[in-house]
């Protein structure tokens, strides 16, 4: 091991399970050369890891939640044969199928959408057409910066929950935000290669009140077979939109590496240990802040680490034969088990990122309306929500359409107006 006992200017040392992390300057001298101890081996392939401390610290709300949990290491571990773990069937009612999450990715369908259908869209200029022109908006410059490095982005698997009689939702998600996740699994109760949906198995019936159980199942499979391919994981229903751009931007920004290294260091690349990151639209269930949960709405977002500390560890031991509704309560209280609360996802003029509702809805925002009454801190007006929002929920049909022209300019240069 590299010595330290000749240091050059003032320096913090920490041993750390065989390693030196030299904090702050990053610098120790050995012999007559200086040495940066910010790079660090990883202990499977010897490929440096480069530590730095995020460029703004993180805010004190945001580290006393990261480190109310524990670090998880985020190795897999197999868990498939527990018998919750139900799995899917394919289309001639075979068990064990495992579906291909990068065709939509790969195959994207035609924007079925004329010019006259998109102009139509884009013509009525109120409350949505104000916020999605006017106050959110595509980080494109970000995106071709990133693009145009060679920094690895982090994948992203866009899981959907659905049923045979909201097909056709589905079919609008397909030709607008869903090919932008680096994976789509589409959860029915039936398996349709027009939408490519998976027949997923669970406890009791296919309905609403039924939600948990759904959900446990989702996750489960998501866990047993997409594990290791993807960094995050981000859930919701098919009535939400989400910007996947501003998603990943948020996902790879210096404040979400840092929180899940504890708050303290971002890294070059994905660390073993990391602590559980829970994102979404934090709400007080019946105003109580002590019950605080992510609005399954425009879905919510969960690191490997929270991932595999609630497949692993929460749901074998939580409401396993419960039949619900509420499944992001139920969710939110098998986290708390563990000490893992909804991180704050607001940006820094508490503008909000997950949108509870859609953006018409959004724009002339009242603290005393029912999401008002639910939301933590909330600002009035378009200010709620924060220009780079990442998702909104009911949305469907021919909105979904309309809000995709709007934020990624497809409507005519004659009909924008600021």
């Amino acid at each position: 091991m590299m010595s330290t006992a000749r240091l050059g200017r003032k320096h913090v040392c920490i041993l750390v399970a065989g390693l030196v992390i030299l904090m702050d300057i990053n610098i120790a001298r050995k012999g007559s050369k200086f040495v940066d101890l910010s790079v660090l081996w990883a202990e499977d392939d010897q490929q440096p890891i480069h530590r730095r401390p995020p460029q703004v610290p993180l805010c004190p709300e945001c580290l006393e939640i990261i480190q109310r949990a524990n670090l998880t290491d985020t190795s897999f571990v197999d868990v498939a044969t527990n018998y919750s773990h139900m799995g899917a069937v394919d289309e001639r009612n075979k068990t064990g199928y495992v579906h291909d999450v990068t065709t939509l990715r790969r195959n994207q369908p035609k924007w079925n959408m004329t010019d006259q259908d998109i102009a139509a869209q884009c013509e009525n200029q109120d409350d949505w057409y104000r916020m999605l022109k006017q106050r959110v908006f595509v980080d494109w410059e970000y995106e071709q910066r990133m693009q145009a490095s060679s920094k690895k982005r982090i994948k992203i698997l866009c899981i959907l929950y659905t049923s045979t009689k909201s097909h056709a939702k589905v079919v609008n998600i397909r030709e607008t935000w869903g090919p932008k996740c680096d994976g789509m699994l589409v959860a029915s109760d039936t398996a349709d290669k027009t939408i490519d949906s998976v027949k997923l198995l669970h406890k009791g019936p296919e309905e609403y009140k039924n939600m948990w159980q759904k959900i446990r199942s989702m996750w489960e499979y998501v866990y047993d077979n997409y594990y290791n391919e993807y960094d995050f994981f981000h859930m919701g229903g098919d009535d939400m939109y989400l910007i996947v751009e501003n998603l990943r931007r948020y996902l790879e920004s210096d404040e979400i590496q840092a929180a899940q290294n504890g708050g303290t260091f971002v890294s070059s690349k994905p660390e073993k240990m990391q602590y559980p990151l829970f994102l979404g639209n934090r709400v007080k269930h019946n105003g109580d802040v002590k019950q605080m949960y992510n609005g399954g709405g425009c879905g919510y977002t969960l690191n490997k680490a929270a991932l595999k500390l609630l497949v692993v560890d929460g749901l074998p031991n939580s409401h396993v034969d419960v039949v619900g509704s509420a499944e992001d309560l139920f969710v939110a209280e098998v986290f708390r088990k563990f000490g893992v609360y909804p991180y704050e996802t607001k940006d820094e003029n508490r503008g909000e990122r997950y949108m509870a509702h859609n953006p018409g809805f959004l724009y002339n925002f009242r603290k005393n309306n029912w999401v008002g009454r639910l939301t933590m801190d909330p600002v009035e007006g378009h200010n709620h929500t924060s220009p780079q929002a990442i998702g909104f929920h009911y949305v469907s049909g021919e909105m979904m359409r309309r809000m995709h022209a709007l934020l990624y300019h497809q409507c005519p240069p004659t009909l924008m107006t600021t």
